[in-house]
């Protein structure tokens, strides 16, 4: 394959590049944000809130009230970690994408927004280059005769 082809190539993947990098970024300002509100969340004593939440006449008990904060608590994690691997498969995706290999990475970009289920830009903007990895075929390059 010639040096000209092969730039070709690697320029008509613009826009796959483009919306990973999108997508990666979303991903990592996403994990802050997360990180920031679990932080917050188990630094905050929740039993005050649940006891003055019980005085005002709530139809919940305290082991529900508990059990609920306890499981957006596990939704927490599971965003944060779903983001971690959402970061590792993106950027290497993007690597894959560089350096030719676009089926794997398309493959990845899927897999990678799939794992990325608690948030949806982030999930958006991965599967839509998987796709277009997948789907998109490469021109051929035209030999003119003059």
């Amino acid at each position: 394959m010639s040096n000209f082809s092969r730039e070709a190539n690697e320029l008509k993947r613009t826009w796959e590049f483009v919306l990973s990098i999108i997508g990666v970024s979303i991903a990592a300002i996403s994990l802050i944000v997360t990180i920031i509100a679990a932080v917050y969340i188990n630094s905050i004593d929740v039993t005050e809130i649940v006891d003055y939440s019980l005085m005002t006449e709530s139809e919940f008990s305290t082991s529900d009230m508990d059990m609920s904060i306890k499981f957006f608590i596990g939704l927490l994690w599971a965003g944060i970690i779903s983001l971690f691997i959402a970061l590792a498969g993106g950027l290497i995706a993007i690597f894959l994408v560089k350096s030719g290999k676009v089926k794997a990475a398309g493959i990845l970009f899927i897999i990678t927004g799939i794992l990325t289920i608690f948030h949806v830009w982030p999930l958006i903007f991965f599967i839509v280059p998987g796709i277009m990895c997948l789907v998109r075929k490469p021109r051929e390059p035209v030999d003119v005769i003059v």
